[in-house]
């Protein structure tokens, strides 16, 4: 550079330094954001175990959603399993006895204390899930239908059952006696409690994948990776086609 042009260059202000680095960050953000979408779209389209198909004369069971957030729904007692056992009307505030069907859900234990309704979301909550610095929880709640909510039944054998109920139980973290630990976490309703869970939640790890991973691993049919609740449904729906 010449001694002319060194005299006439003016070195950027602190200001224009603060913009281009908002808007490199905002920039990537978005591009993290767009990879993230466009893998769970990819990956969702993508079933494991596309041979799967269902049991005429197995158990059933049933995966629902609120629109958000996915759950297993199962028989209380069939199979030879009994949930009420580890999870008996007593953990509850209102249940004098277990009703017919019990629904598991999994998630940022955080995010299950602070957010009782979706009124109560707040960005501070969804980062702190999405960091997994905070540990998860299992969510058991007893139903006397498993169609409360929009739900997909599906009839299991009785070896898919089993492998279905030891990856649930395997997501409870356990006290020395090997019971389920309850977590310091209110119920939604007068028939649902809350218990720790044995991993935590991550940004690749959510509450719909948890569902996700247990069907997969019990052999049912299922996206290869589905951060939300469309992809796990989307290939539900395609089970026998």
């Amino acid at each position: 550079m010449t001694a002319a042009r060194l005299r006439g260059y003016r070195r950027p202000s602190l200001w224009t330094w603060m913009l281009r680095v908002l808007g490199w960050t905002i920039a990537l953000v978005i591009l993290v954001a767009g990879a993230y979408a466009l893998a769970a779209i990819v990956l969702g389209a993508i079933p494991v175990n596309s041979s799967f198909v269902q049991s005429p004369e197995g158990v059933s069971i049933y995966v629902r959603t609120n629109g958000v957030h996915a759950e297993v729904i199962l028989p209380t007692r069939e199979a030879g399993v009994d949930w009420s056992v580890d999870h008996p009307p007593a953990h509850m505030r209102g249940l004098a006895r277990p009703l017919k069907w019990v629904a598991f859900g999994w998630g940022d234990r955080g995010f299950f204390a602070d957010t009782p309704t979706w009124s109560d979301l707040r960005m501070t909550t969804a980062l702190s899930a999405l960091s997994g610095t905070g540990p998860g929880a299992m969510h058991v709640e007893y139903l006397d239908s498993p169609l409360a909510y929009k739900a997909f039944e599906i009839k299991v054998s009785r070896d898919q059952y089993a492998r279905l109920v030891a990856n649930i139980r395997s997501s409870f973290a356990r006290d020395a006696a090997g019971r389920p630990q309850r977590a310091n976490v209110r119920g939604y309703f007068a028939y649902d409690a809350f218990y720790e869970a044995s991993t935590r939640y991550r940004p690749w790890f959510t509450c719909n994948d948890w569902v996700r991973t247990a069907l997969s691993e019990a052999g049912v049919r299922a996206p290869v990776w589905s951060p939300f609740d469309v992809a796990v449904f989307f290939q539900l729906r395609r089970i026998g086609s």
